[in-house]
């Protein structure tokens, strides 16, 4: 027996609907690290004329692979360390003068290299890619000498974590980390945003903080806005109960894309943790 016309123009619906699904998985599967990596797009010329507005030297280091970066080394007036910069996937040098004016007042030169693929820097953004990156930073920050802190944001915190835990491996840990609006990983926040896709699956650029948190024995601070929308207060808790030296401070209403560090509560609790983590390396 023939089926129905209503049989037949279900069967193509369904079949429809599962050609289209399988279509919107390929197309974020091919498109995952343009999401994943929005880079700025900034007038030509803008880096420096801000480098040179904010006061900074102009860096150009090599990562490992001979990938040419940039970045800034903002200097203190009298320096007592250096703290690297990790950004979110949509920032630059420059984009920050208020946190690191700040920073710089208070002692702490601050050393930022744009991601590869990002304003000033060669190459394609890839996990590994940021992480040779973040060696890269690192060094400078160490020539530079005196202790030297890291500072991480959203997917920077993917980084900073990723580059505390490769220095404590290698008995150099850092004075201390700051993890600001991150992630468990960042497979986890591209599942939760997209239940209905099998993220875990295709997702290449994982950045698993929570299986690399464990082995950073340095001091920790991790900032989180109970409002954020993007990456949510669970990642910071979970977050935090894998790190063997930790405190947490939280943010009734804040979001993601506020600056913790900078705000009364968020400050207090950053010289807290240098205070106590520069007397802790003098003993």
């Amino acid at each position: 027996m023939l089926d129905s016309p209503m049989k037949i123009r279900a069967r193509r619906v369904a079949v429809g609907l599962i050609v289209a699904y399988l279509l919107t998985v390929g197309l974020l599967a091919a498109l995952q690290r343009n999401l994943l990596f929005p880079a700025p797009k900034l007038p030509e010329g803008w880096l420096a004329a801000q480098a040179q507005a904010q006061g900074a030297r102009e860096l150009r280091p090599v990562a490992e692979d001979g990938t040419r970066l940039y970045g800034w080394h903002l200097p203190a007036p009298a320096s007592r360390g250096v703290v690297v910069w990790f950004e979110g996937n949509g920032g630059s040098v420059g984009m920050r003068p208020g946190a690191f004016g700040r920073l710089t007042e208070d002692g702490w030169d601050v050393v930022q290299v744009n991601y590869r693929g990002y304003p000033g820097s060669d190459g394609t953004p890839t996990e590994d890619g940021l992480r040779m990156d973040a060696r890269a930073a690192w060094a400078v920050a160490k020539g530079l000498g005196g202790p030297v802190w890291i500072y991480g944001k959203s997917l920077g915190g993917g980084v900073a974590v990723g580059l505390a835990a490769e220095r404590c491996d290698a008995g150099d840990p850092p004075l201390a980390l700051v993890v600001e609006s991150s992630f468990t990983s960042a497979v986890r926040v591209g599942q939760e945003k997209l239940p209905w896709a099998p993220v875990g699956l295709f997702m290449r650029d994982r950045f698993d903080s929570l299986a690399r948190a464990p082995r950073i024995t340095a001091p920790t601070l991790v900032l989180h806005g109970d409002a954020d929308g993007l990456i949510g207060p669970h990642h910071a808790d979970d977050l935090a109960a894998a790190l063997p030296n930790v405190r947490v401070e939280r943010f009734v209403e804040a979001g993601h894309n506020e600056e913790l560090i900078t705000t009364g509560p968020g400050w207090a609790a950053l010289t807290a943790l240098l205070t106590e983590a520069t007397a802790g390396r003098g003993r």
